[in-house]
């Protein structure tokens, strides 16, 4: 049966509702507000912490505000608009009358105490609130009112609350007791790194966030199998600020890529959210940054998707709106293109968390985009699917601790097969239910551990007589800084090495500011292993990059991946600030370009042109853009371009880039 999410044209607004919107809301004018915009999609608060609908479900809080326009009727006329309404719930919490009734149904920190936030109690997926009563306020909604889709928010183990103040992990009867039934001991009071009961509580809190999601999915198919299912339909997730944190530039590109998976075949809805963080939920961050986040969300198989507090009728501040509807416009004008792209990139960066947490993904993410290397975001655990790593030649795993057996031999058969794998710090050293191993799971790699170095100062690596050849981008500098830990590693027989370390040295005063030890442990190892080639850096390299930026760590990485891995560079002479993405359908290859050149610090303003773009792209033409024959190309967005053939090369320039334009290349028959 096909679903009505398959290759959908999706446009979306979650317009979250407060209480008092319900007072006033007027269904039809809310619909018009929507196809103004250009939305196809969108989310109303609707269950779970207060209904905003007539509930019969005494343990369910109505609102007392429902004097507009029922959610009933404003389904209604999105549906005669042909625009699909997602239900949104939140059984992260309850209401202080709710808990009194059953306090057992609450989160409970190590103490035995609540997280009362404001009247909102936190509960536990553990408990029987999560486990039985939301599905009844779920079988209850979605059959009353015929949403097209439905996303719970908040799902899994809460621990802070909304001022970020920090609880530990839940300390309630029903953790307390599955957790002693499946490992035979009491919870941790604390989350100390390298506990091994911590170690058991991290498998024990993935478990039971699996056993939650499997639970709403069959809830929902048995309710109705055309409802879409956050995490299973599709992938919901956010490009947000708050205060302290700052946005991070390739935030929507990275989520619209790991969200729609490699093969670019999920339905990602990467929601950019228009204000500066909880505290100023009615502020906008710049327009510029919500314009950019759209363009990614679009070049990176992603929905273009934005997320305001009210309604467009309500919501004062529309610094947001001109930006985004530009991008909403020329989606639509082109959506059966965007909807049928898959992507054509040959190296996948291989991911076990959100980044977040994640620094050295985060600076891989840098890297590569600077390079202009295209790439998809793939979770370890997903490439036991037969589609994950089709068409992929590089796989690049930095700092991926956790993995288990079954997904290291998965790596090892892709490299003996001939693939490549960039292998940084700690990855694979930790099993699945965080375990430490003493060496590394991934069999492919030329390296031993004979230790771990932490709280370094000044370890640095220094290039090797001869080796400028192989590293011609940091020959300059010839030092390489590692970061505050490294893998202490051995190089086996047979392998290639780069770089020596230089032990810790003094660094003040500057009289004393030298070394008089190399030693012999490499900062690159690679290694043939069947048909295929392994490289291993045993420190987090592109951490160090994320977090310091500096030429040094950027050259040193460009060098490992040009030269040493031997991927080809497609734009040598493109500004970093360009993003570059290269999708396919059945008879065409899109270039897509995203302008990064007006992200400045945490600033954002409008990108400057960009002139004279080359790319070269011979090596991504096949059978269905033939390179021997007549290629066509055009633009989407209002430049100019031109094929220019080098020999056996083939260069695509484009005349001038502003915010984002694409080459659509074909064959002409």
């Amino acid at each position: 049966m096909s679903k009505w999410w398959e290759h959908y044209p999706w446009r979306n607004i979650q317009t979250n509702l407060r209480q008092i919107d319900m007072m006033d809301i007027d269904a039809k004018e809310y619909v018009a507000q929507l196809k103004d915009l250009g939305a196809t999609v969108t989310l109303l608060n609707a269950a779970g912490i207060i209904a905003s609908y007539d509930t019969e479900l005494d343990f369910q809080p109505k609102s007392e505000y429902l004097q507009g326009s029922s959610l009933a009727e404003i389904v209604e006329e999105c549906h005669k608009a042909g625009i699909k309404v997602f239900c949104r719930t939140d059984f992260s919490k309850i209401r202080r009358e709710v808990y009194e009734k059953h306090p057992e149904w609450a989160f409970r920190t190590a103490k035995g105490e609540i997280v009362d936030y404001n009247g909102d109690i936190s509960t536990c997926p553990n408990g029987d609130y999560q486990k039985v009563y939301m599905h009844k306020i779920l079988r209850e909604v979605l059959t009353k009112i015929p949403f097209d889709g439905v996303f719970c928010n908040m799902s899994g183990f809460l621990v802070t609350d909304y001022d970020m103040n920090y609880y530990g992990i839940c300390h309630c009867d029903s953790c307390k007791r599955m957790f002693r039934e499946r490992f035979g001991e009491e919870l941790p009071e604390t989350m100390q790194p390298g506990n091994p009961s911590m170690m058991k509580y991290m498998a024990f809190k993935k478990q039971c966030e699996k056993e939650h999601e499997e639970r709403v999915r069959a809830t929902v198919r048995d309710i109705n199998p055309q409802i879409a299912v956050n995490g299973l339909d599709y992938i919901r997730s956010e490009s947000n600020t708050d205060i302290k944190r700052p946005a991070w530039p390739y935030s929507a590109s990275s989520n619209a890529r790991k969200d729609s998976g490699p093969a670019r075949l999920r339905v990602a809805d990467n929601n950019s959210v228009d204000f500066i963080g909880f505290q100023y939920r009615h502020i906008s961050v710049s327009p510029e940054l919500m314009e950019l986040r759209q363009w990614q969300n679009l070049a990176n198989s992603g929905n273009v998707s934005v997320y305001i507090m009210g309604h467009l009728g309500n919501h004062k501040d529309m610094s947001w709106y001109e930006g985004t509807k530009r991008v909403f416009d020329f989606h639509k004008a082109h959506e059966d293109l965007y909807t049928s792209m898959r992507s054509d990139a040959k190296v996948a960066l291989v991911r076990n968390s959100g980044l977040e947490m994640d620094k050295e993904g985060q600076g891989w993410v840098r890297v590569l985009t600077q390079s202009h290397i295209p790439f998809d975001e793939i979770y370890v655990d997903e490439m036991d699917q037969p589609d994950r790593l089709e068409g992929k030649e590089v796989l690049i795993l930095g700092n991926i601790s956790l993995m288990s057996d079954e997904e290291a031999a998965r790596i090892d058969a892709f490299v003996e097969q001939g693939g490549k794998v960039i292998v940084t710090a700690s990855t694979g050293m930790m099993d699945e239910n965080y375990t430490p191993r003493r060496g590394f799971a991934l069999k492919c790699l030329g390296v031993s551990v004979t230790g771990r170095k932490n709280g370094m100062k000044s370890t640095m690596f220094e290039l090797g007589e001869g080796e400028e050849r192989f590293f011609p981008r940091t020959a300059s500098a010839h030092y390489v800084a590692p970061g505050a830990s490294m893998i202490e590693i051995k190089a086996r027989e047979g392998t290639q090495s780069y770089f020596h370390v230089i032990p810790e040295h003094p660094f003040g005063p500057p009289e004393r500011c030298y070394f008089t030890e190399v030693g012999t442990m490499p900062a690159v190892v690679k290694a043939a292993y069947g048909a295929g080639e392994s490289i291993y850096i045993p420190f987090a390299a592109a951490d160090f990059y994320a977090k310091e930026g500096y030429q040094n760590s950027l050259s040193f990485l460009q060098d490992v991946l040009f030269e040493i891995c031997g991927i080809t560079e497609i734009a040598p002479e493109l500004s970093p600030m360009v993003e570059i993405n290269i999708c396919r359908t059945k008879e065409e290859k899109i270039l897509q370009f995203v302008n990064t050149s007006g992200c400045f610090a945490n600033h954002y303003v409008a990108p400057l042109p960009i002139y004279g773009l080359e790319v070269r792209i011979d090596e991504w033409l096949d059978e269905s853009v033939d390179n021997d024959g007549e290629l066509q190309a055009k633009t989407l967005n209002g430049g100019t371009v031109e094929l220019e053939r080098r020999g056996s090369e083939i260069w695509a320039k484009l005349d001038r880039l502003d915010h984002y334009d694409a080459i659509v290349l074909s064959s002409q028959k």
